[in-house]
């Protein structure tokens, strides 16, 4: 499954950024407001654009694949974040795949947990991603990466802020890219219509 979606998307793919290192990508724009309003108004923001783009993307697929990425030499040492998945009610299905790999450069390990949920319950994760930067808890301080390796379409929420979408199904992105214009980010828009043509 690993070396499968390593392949189909690119590993740079299940990195930080993933908009940068990427072409014919699309970065929205997520939650709404500013901190001095609301951490409420800019989570259900960010939580109800996400869930339609991705809603959108998903809507044939009933099972999904995730990928979860940590730091650490171990799942001991993230012992208490691996308990918040617990409080999101989260399980990790025993049918799973790991990977860990030294970073040289950053001098630390990476590690990549992959397996399979049913598309119910994927609104689990986007609560705990969405909300760990505004203090909602419970919290997933994972890289959440979701992907659906036959559609070949991957979706990266990294927080309230901001979800990227890559793959090789140019004519989904080109969907997204049509239908959900007014949710993408203003700062990278030039790039976007350089790929996608202005509308």
């Amino acid at each position: 499954m690993i070396d499968q979606a390593f392949e189909v998307f690119g590993k740079n793919s299940f990195q930080n950024a993933i908009f940068y290192s990427n072409e014919q990508c699309l970065r929205f724009e997520l939650s709404e407001g500013k901190e001095e309003d609301s951490y409420v108004k800019m989570f259900t923001s960010a939580l109800n654009k996400s869930t339609e783009i991705i809603e959108t993307i998903f809507e044939k697929s009933e099972t999904i694949s995730i990928c979860l990425t940590f730091l650490g030499d171990s799942y001991l040492s993230n012992f208490s974040v691996f308990k918040e998945l617990k409080d999101l009610q989260i399980d990790i299905p025993k049918e799973h795949f790991n990977l860990r790999e030294w970073i040289e450069d950053d001098e630390w390990n990476r590690n990549y947990l992959f397996f399979n949920i049913n598309k119910s319950e994927l609104h689990k994760f986007l609560f705990g991603k969405l909300g760990t930067e505004l203090g909602i808890k419970p919290s997933l301080w994972f890289g959440l990466y979701i992907f659906d390796i036959n559609l070949g379409v991957l979706v990266h929420p990294y927080d309230d802020r901001g979800m990227d979408v890559v793959g090789t199904n140019k004519f989904m992105i080109k969907r997204l890219y049509k239908k959900y214009h007014s949710y993408l980010l203003n700062y990278d828009i030039n790039a976007m219509r350089e790929w996608f043509g202005a509308l």
